[in-house]
């Protein structure tokens, strides 16, 4: 093993490290909250909860199996393991990281619906059912992403091959990676737009919408405020929380459009063989820095898990209450 080898798994290993410490600490902060009492909250408060939960079991699962999918490619263990587990490591990569966007896309959406205000019928009766439209649109986006997928697990097999002297006493084995005709290259293309890039259009399009709504929001409170100078718009604990939300989602769709490149990159592998191993180490670093920095911005953008990272971190200086307000 060189030591560029054993960088890049030291490296990666770290920050996969990282990202299963900041998701697991998002479950377990969760599931305490929710046994806790937080069961007995309206329905849009669990929603997103019950979002951000999601999010954090599809990026664990996604750092775990994208550190397993690295090792095996730097080793180059693919016969060892076997065509099909070779091909359910790369399919459970792609599901979870395809869930791990689109749940992410619906949690800047979610935050879009509780926070803006729009005079349309359309829009207050999505607000008002924003529960049951949660939890059937996690069920659906799954099964959406489960089946956008396979395009991609049938498109790359291996073959192993022997290699024997003349006199036979000596074989060796060996295998080659190449690209099948199962599936036309424009239906690959067209799948990895739809689980890369679309969410990043709708975050995008959310992350704008809260922004431009919070500045109207503070220009007319600052206007109405105006005669009295002891009161001040950005004290209101409500705009405070709002102006934050709206931070996480800007540094979630930073931190997504990065890794979205990259991993489109990856997808595009035919175009790069002469760079397949640089490729192949940018995306493993890709998907440890979108889990790792997906839990900070979200421990850090959420009332309840900052509280709770801190009351773990600095337990005489946190109080025994949790804020129930995200």
């Amino acid at each position: 093993m060189t030591a560029v080898v054993l960088g890049k798994l030291v490296g990666d290993g770290l920050l996969a490290c990282l990202g299963v410490a900041g998701n697991a600490f998002i479950l377990s902060s969760n599931a305490w909250h929710f046994w806790s009492g937080a069961r007995e909250k309206p329905g849009p408060f669990l929603a997103g909860e019950m979002t951000v939960s999601c999010v954090a079991v599809a990026n664990l699962l996604m750092d775990l199996t994208g550190f397993l999918w690295f090792v095996i490619k730097v080793f180059h263990l693919e016969c060892l393991i076997g065509n099909a587990a070779h091909m359910c490591v790369n399919y459970t990569l792609i599901v979870t990281g395809a869930c791990s966007f689109w749940f992410t896309n619906y949690l800047c959406v979610f935050y879009m619906v509780n926070i803006i205000s729009v005079p349309n019928a359309f829009f207050i009766r999505v607000k008002r059912n924003i529960s049951v439209l949660t939890y059937t649109f996690l069920v659906i986006t799954f099964a959406f992403n489960c089946v956008l997928s396979i395009p991609f697990i049938l498109s790359s097999q291996f073959r192993q091959t022997n290699i024997s002297e003349a006199n036979g006493n000596l074989s060796e084995s060996a295998c080659n990676i190449y690209m099948t005709n199962y599936i036309p290259f424009g239906i690959q293309i067209l799948s990895g737009v739809l689980l890369l890039y679309l969410p990043a259009g709708t975050m995008v399009y959310a992350c704008v919408r809260i922004v431009v709504y919070l500045r109207h929001h503070i220009e007319k409170m600052e206007r109405s405020n105006s005669e009295n100078t002891l009161s001040s718009c950005s004290s209101s604990p409500a705009l405070q929380a709002q102006i934050r939300i709206s931070r996480m989602i800007t540094c979630l769709v930073i931190v997504y459009m990065f890794c979205d490149t990259v991993l489109f990159l990856v997808l595009l592998n035919r175009l790069f063989h002469e760079n397949t191993d640089l490729i192949q180490t940018f995306a493993a670093f890709a998907i440890s820095a979108f889990t790792g920095g997906t839990a900070s911005i979200l421990i850090f953008g959420n009332s309840n898990l900052r509280k709770n990272l801190m009351s773990v971190c600095c337990p005489a200086s946190e109080p025994t209450h949790v804020d129930n307000k995200q």
